[in-house]
């Protein structure tokens, strides 16, 4: 009995609290990027899930946001289907960076490594939107040095362009942190379907098996559920 209530404390709020996005006023990053030198910088870089988070892991990397970009006469902000059906839409990342701490051309070559560009894709293109001349005239000599510059996964110098900075709405919030909100998730699933397994019945009464296994699976339901209402409430995107 005291192991099954262990059980549920401990996984119903850490399945049902990582399916549910809760937005953050302020966090130490964004106290940080009042204190530095910020500047910003906005690159496409394929999906754009997987580069947001690893270049937060770049030293002088304040912050990142997953948005949408590259549609040179867009009036209004889109929706993520819309980019999926655009011709014209880049998945892009706004970059905000202390250069104090790292320089643009260094922020280049963490673009370079962190990116997933798809070929002959719009939507994961790989290019550099400079924001000013200054950064307009370091890509230019950073591209042109980094033609034939070749990673381990085959992609190129040559997939990267630089395009003139067009607007950039910030993408739906369950796109932020994307990977960080979903490996809890995953691993909630995982620990609720080993319980809904039996692994624990040799220590959990005999009548309360069967609801154990129920419940488990439930949350599990549950949670896939919150996650469609999610992407289906979560609709806005925003111009920054």
């Amino acid at each position: 009995m005291a192991l099954t209530a262990v059980l549920f404390i401990l996984l119903i709020p850490a399945c049902t609290n990582s399916f549910i996005t809760v937005p953050v006023t302020q966090s130490p990053r964004s106290t940080a990027s009042s204190l530095a030198a910020k500047q910003q910088a906005t690159f496409g870089m394929g999906c754009f899930w997987k580069p947001s988070e690893e270049l937060l892991k770049v030293p002088g990397v304040i912050d990142t946001v997953a948005g949408y970009t590259g549609k040179q006469d867009a009036t209004s902000p889109p929706s993520y289907e819309t980019v999926c059906c655009s011709r014209d839409w880049v998945e892009g990342v706004r970059v905000y960076y202390d250069d104090d701490a790292i320089s643009y051309s260094k922020l280049l070559d963490a673009f370079f490594e962190t990116q997933e560009p798809k070929a002959a894709s719009r939507q994961y293109a790989s290019i550099i939107f400079p924001h000013d001349q200054e950064q307009q005239t370091m890509a230019d000599k950073w591209l042109h040095e980094n033609q034939s510059r070749i990673r381990n996964d085959g992609i190129t110098g040559q997939w990267t362009q630089v395009e003139p900075l067009s607007s950039f709405y910030k993408a739906e919030q369950y796109h932020q942190r994307y990977w960080q909100k979903t490996r809890p998730r995953v691993a909630s699933m995982i620990a609720l379907l080993v319980v809904s397994t039996g692994i624990f019945d040799d220590f959990t009464p005999a009548a309360l098996q069967s609801a154990t296994h129920t419940g488990a699976n439930a949350i599990v339901l549950l949670g896939l559920v919150l996650v469609v209402v999610e992407r289906k409430i979560d609709t806005k995107s925003v111009q920054l």
